[in-house]
Parts: structure tokens; sequence; C-alpha cells
């Protein structure tokens, strides 16, 4: 019996990911950290090739643009919003094929005028680019209703 349990759990080892939690409003290091070493994150906070996508510099006041970021948020196929505070946003989404469960952030800097987003699998070695993917439709709503700066 213990050897069925020890190859279960080395036969699950692959699917490992990285579990997220949400910031904490009292957190005095607001950021979204960094993403794990596996192909199954996109971030405007990480310094690698593989995960790092560009900055979302906002055209307009945070104020202003916050309900158009939630609202964006909320458009994410499979996206619900699970935690909320001035100027942080943590969602759940699930991915369309195999419905596996990944987290979306994002996290205004009132003091750059820009948004940090995070997006990542809890589970797998890669994505396939999903997160990359939902990255960058919200990227593109935002854009449409002129909340962020497009740069060519």
């Amino acid at each position: 019996m213990k050897i069925i349990k020890l190859i279960s759990a080395l036969a699950l080892l692959p699917l490992s990911g990285c579990m997220v939690f949400p910031l904490e409003e009292s957190d005095p290091n607001r950021s979204l950290y960094w993403c794990p070493p596996l192909h199954n994150c996109a971030s405007t906070e990480a310094v690698t090739f593989v995960h790092s996508i560009q900055p979302f510099e906002l055209a307009m006041p945070l104020e202003e643009a916050w309900p158009y970021i939630r609202e964006a948020v909320n458009n994410l196929s499979g996206t619900t919003i699970e935690y909320e505070y001035d100027g942080y946003i943590f969602a759940k989404s699930r991915s369309t094929v195999f419905h596996f469960l990944d987290y979306f952030e994002v996290l205004a800097v009132p003091e750059e005028n820009r948004l940090n987003v995070r997006s990542s699998s809890l589970t797998a070695l890669t994505d396939l680019f999903v997160n990359y993917f939902r990255t960058s439709s919200f990227r593109n709503e935002l854009a449409e209703k002129g909340v962020i700066v497009v740069k060519q």
C-alpha cells in the first residue's frame, strides 16, 4: 500500500505548480512577486524572458480607470473576482479546455501610474501560453476603452 501511495505521489509531481494567495491590504510590500521557474506564468514583474509581459501604463487617473479594470477582469473567460480592495484584484480563472485553476491578479501602482498584472497556473509544467493570452485579452480590452497607453 505504501508503494502505491509513493507511486501516486511521484506521478502527480510533474503537475505541481504555484499556489498564490491574495495580497493582504496591510502588506507593506505591495508586489505580485515572482513567477515560478515553470512555463506557466505571465507577469509585468517577471525578470525572465519566458514570463515577462509589457507594463500596463494608465492613460487616465486610477480612480477613473478602476471600474473599467474591474469590468475587464470580470470579462475574462472563466474568471471570477475572489478578493478585492482599493487598487488590488485577486481572481480565479478556469482554463477553457481542461478547466485548470489559474490565478489572475491586478495591482495598481499609483505613484508610477501603472498596473502590475500576473496570471499564473496552479498546476502543470506548462500552460501552453494560456496565461499569456489571458493577459493579452485583458490588455486589449483596456486599450479599446482607452484605459491604458498603447505602445507601438
